[in-house]
């Protein structure tokens, strides 16, 4: 007589019961591990779709940005720091609509020493890129507060005045800062 052999008795032929238990536990896992697998390549497409989604969204608003920047390019401001070699100063340079203010900042140190107070570590071993950006950002975070938009001419508004100690001013009421003492 022939024997039969069947995958039962091969395994407990050639496998010891420690190894037959954990082969029937990895056995009873293979429906989840097929599910999982299944519920995996659905998930994979609908991401896809997903991204596929954003990314015509941002290109949408990118043109949408672009459009609007070209249009509305003169309520813009546009804000740098100048250094004057003759004294070794800097002033902060503002350009909106055609019309252009400039307003002193004054030596490297002093000015290190006015913003010194939104910053918690030491900013004086700090260069002079920092120093104008953080000037740039403070400016520009307030500059609108100096614009007048109705006026037809130049839209600084001529009652307020515009300087280091009105926009330092400012920025700390606009509470825009992450850390801030009085000095």
């Amino acid at each position: 007589m022939k024997r039969n052999l069947s995958l039962k008795s091969i395994k407990g032929n050639f496998l010891s019961k420690e190894e037959l238990s954990k082969l029937k536990e990895v056995e009873a896992l293979m429906p989840e591990y097929e599910s999982l697998l299944g519920a995996k390549s659905k998930l994979t497409s609908k991401l896809k779709d997903l991204n596929h989604r954003i990314k015509i969204i941002e290109n949408y608003q990118f043109e949408l940005a672009l459009l609007l920047k070209k249009n509305n390019k003169h309520l813009t401001p546009v804000i740098s720091v100048g250094f004057d070699k003759r004294w070794s100063t800097y002033n902060c340079i503002v350009k909106i609509s055609g019309a252009t203010k400039s307003f002193y900042l004054g030596k490297e140190n002093a000015i290190k020493k006015k913003i010194q107070q939104f910053h918690s570590k030491n900013i004086m071993g700090r260069g002079m890129n920092f120093v104008k950006s953080e000037v740039i950002k403070i400016t520009s975070t307030v500059i609108m507060q100096f614009i007048d938009m109705k006026s037809t001419g130049d839209p600084f508004k001529k009652r307020v005045k515009l300087n280091l100690q009105n926009v330092l001013e400012r920025y700390v009421a606009s509470g825009e800062w992450d850390y801030w003492t009085s000095r």
